[in-house]
């Protein structure tokens, strides 16, 4: 194939990958997440996401959006500690560029206060301003710590936040993940007994469940998305491979 007609069907299958996305919508998840004990990851994706190759993301600071019916549900520093352990995952997956916490700092500075009317369109400013093909960013709605010690709480941990992450490529969000839990004892949930001699049969803290939470939700964004290596491969004609020495 010739170097002009590689680059045709390069763009051929780009245009059609960015016609197929667009067409696609993720369903909204409910503003306030219901059962707590009950809940864990919840995932949601448009089939196209595989069609989009993601060289650059930008980790936006998460911002908090409490249940209003519970404005206080959220500790201080909530936000900045899930948005921390964010970068630690992403780091961690590999396959794509992250980009430096320095560089997204300085870039959100030059953006208006992010609120959930405009979270969605600083995404995509901050995916600009930092030469970023995508981005994720999310809603903190709870976070409680545990209240007493490791084997003797009063109140269980509760952790709730959605991430999502979105294409500058196709302008679009591909991907939504939910998460949500609050810590059992084995007196409210008898079929909870496997967790909770995993945690030691302790009480956990918040930031044991969020880790939970953003290592399990990258996990299955990095096995979701194209990560291919942008390097093209042209095998060598056997004619011209070298032979034994």
């Amino acid at each position: 194939m010739t170097a002009r007609w590689f680059r045709i069907a390069l763009m051929a299958t780009i245009a059609l990958a960015i016609a197929g996305c667009s067409s696609e919508q993720i369903e909204n998840f409910p503003d306030k997440i219901p059962g707590l004990a009950d809940a864990n990851l919840h995932v949601k994706s448009v089939r196209s996401i595989k069609t989009i190759v993601v060289h650059r993301v930008a980790v936006m600071p998460l911002i908090d959006y409490p249940d209003v019916t519970e404005p206080d549900s959220i500790q201080e520093g909530a936000a900045q500690s899930l948005t921390a352990q964010i970068y630690s995952q992403m780091q961690l997956a590999g396959g794509w560029e992250v980009v430096p916490e320095d560089d997204v700092s300085d870039a959100m500075q030059k953006l208006p206060p992010t609120t959930r009317a405009n979270l969605e369109e600083n995404a995509f400013a901050l995916a600009r301003l930092v030469s970023a093909d995508s981005v994720i960013y999310g809603t903190v709605h709870e976070y409680q710590d545990r209240v007493g010690s490791s084997y003797a709480a009063s109140q269980p941990a509760s952790v709730a936040f959605t991430l999502m992450f979105a294409s500058l490529t196709v302008r679009q969000e591909l991907w939504r993940a939910q998460f949500a839990k609050t810590q059992e004892s084995l007196s409210q949930n008898a079929f909870n007994i496997v967790n909770f001699f995993q945690n030691q049969a302790r009480w956990v803290r918040a930031v044991d469940l969020a880790s939970e939470g953003v290592e399990d939700a990258i996990r299955n964004l990095h096995g979701q998305l194209n990560l291919t290596p942008n390097v093209h491969y042209f095998p060598v004609p056997n004619e011209l491979k070298p032979g034994p020495q």
